[in-house]
């Protein structure tokens, strides 16, 4: 009897593992639903850390990822200290989107294992999928430290130093990547908005030539060419890069539009108001789109059109929001008594937007408060009362100033005719 347990015992080990073989070949065979019904069986019986991980692989393989977690949840419990675990349950996170979850699990198998290289940078790429990008850019400069050969990382780490501004870092990483001929397209497009942003648009234009011999007839580094020389003014030569990129590419808005300005500056009038019209269309409030096309008007001599455009364009141009900008300043110039600057403020907000009458009106008081001469406020008190009418919003008050400073001034004048 004294037998009986260990031939049990070991009759449920081989028993345990003979079942962990089915299921790792039926995993190996891609039979994933059947794989499962098998882990769900054993973990009845031996609810085990492995089977646990094993069960979240096969549910990830499913698509499953909320049963994978909750799998991988289980596994981590019961053994804390496997990275391995952890980094699977972060990977199934990243797979739904969670990435502040992945990052915390992450970090839990960096805190376990801080050597592990491989981590980090997974941990870098869950900073990216969050626009965390000085926070990437710390895992990748402790990565860089240890490895700067890996083109993986350095990728990334390039990307990361682009985003947070670190540009001279980004461009000696690209450039190293580009001097490998990589094909990764992002390299070329990202050194090649970079080197616009610091005005070096010949750099910007060679880097895509150069990525068109790995990438032929690529469209973004076709459109990329188009916007630097248009972005430098260079429209000549902007007018054949973006024929180029029509040719295999969309033609969308931004694209027509500057297309139409490049063939405005080549003389080509007639054929730049064909490719702006659709534009006008889409977009009526476009000053930039307006303008030119009463430029090409201009040029063709239809003045009637040309004038319409242009006023247009001046209409579009002016932000409506800039009048009450001025306004909101001429007011706060009046809190802090700097009363000459609070002025200036109220007649560029009414130049704007002739049409604000309570300008008049906060004109006229701010005369009354700091000029003796109530001449000039009676002036702006007459000019709101005429705007405004009697629906203005302080035309009682306006009116009973006009009354009294007419009055001032009738004694005033008396006065001084009487004393001479």
């Amino acid at each position: 009897m004294k037998f009986i347990f260990p031939v049990c015992l070991i009759l449920m080990i081989v028993s345990s593992g003979k079942a962990q073989n089915e299921v790792d070949l039926l995993i190996l065979n891609r039979h994933y639903s059947e794989a499962l019904n098998s882990l769900e069986q054993q973990l009845n019986v031996t609810p085990e850390a492995s089977l646990y991980f094993k069960k979240g692989l096969v549910c990830e393989k499913l698509m499953d990822y909320e049963s994978a977690i909750s799998a991988l949840n289980e596994a981590c419990k019961l053994e804390p200290n496997n990275t391995i675990y952890w980094e699977e349950l972060a990977d199934a996170h990243s797979a739904l989107g969670n990435y502040l979850y992945a990052v915390t699990y992450f970090k839990k198998a960096i805190s376990i294992d801080p050597t592990d290289v491989r981590m980090k940078g997974k941990l870098a790429q869950a900073y990216i999928s969050l626009k965390a990008y000085p926070d990437a850019f710390r895992c990748y400069q402790e990565i860089w430290a240890s490895d700067s050969t890996n083109t993986y990382y350095n990728r990334y780490y390039a990307y990361a130093a682009y985003r947070i501004g670190k540009n001279d870092l980004a461009v000696k990483l690209y450039e190293q990547l580009a001097a490998k001929g990589s094909h990764d397209l992002n390299t070329w497009t990202n050194l090649a908005t970079i080197y616009n942003q610091q005005k070096r648009m010949t750099n910007a234009v060679v880097t895509c030539e150069r990525g068109l011999d790995l990438f032929p007839k690529n469209p973004s580094l076709l459109l990329k060419i188009a916007d630097s020389y248009f972005a430098f003014q260079e429209y000549g030569k902007a007018l054949f890069a973006y024929e180029n990129y029509l040719a295999v590419g969309d033609s969308t808005l931004d694209v027509m539009k500057n297309y139409g300005i490049c063939l405005y500056f080549d003389k080509q009038e007639e054929k730049a108001l064909q490719t702006l019209e659709p534009c006008y269309e889409v977009t009526v409030n476009d000053p930039i789109v307006n303008f030119y096309m009463g430029a090409c008007y201009k040029k063709l001599k239809r003045f009637d059109e040309s004038a319409g455009f242009l006023e247009l364009a001046v209409e579009t141009a002016t932000p409506a929001y800039l009048a009450e900008i001025y306004h909101h300043l001429g007011q706060v110039y009046g809190f802090q008594r700097k009363f000459e600057d609070s002025i200036l403020a109220y007649k560029k907000a009414l130049e704007i937007d002739p049409s604000k009458d309570e300008l008049l009106f906060e004109i006229a008081t701010t005369y009354e408060e700091f000029n003796a001469n109530k001449v000039i406020a009676l002036h702006y008190y007459r000019e709101y009362a005429k705007a405004a009418g009697e629906g203005g919003v302080n035309i009682n008050y306006a009116l009973d100033r006009i009354k009294k400073i007419k009055e001032e001034l009738f004694f005033e004048d008396a006065s001084s005719s009487l004393s001479n």
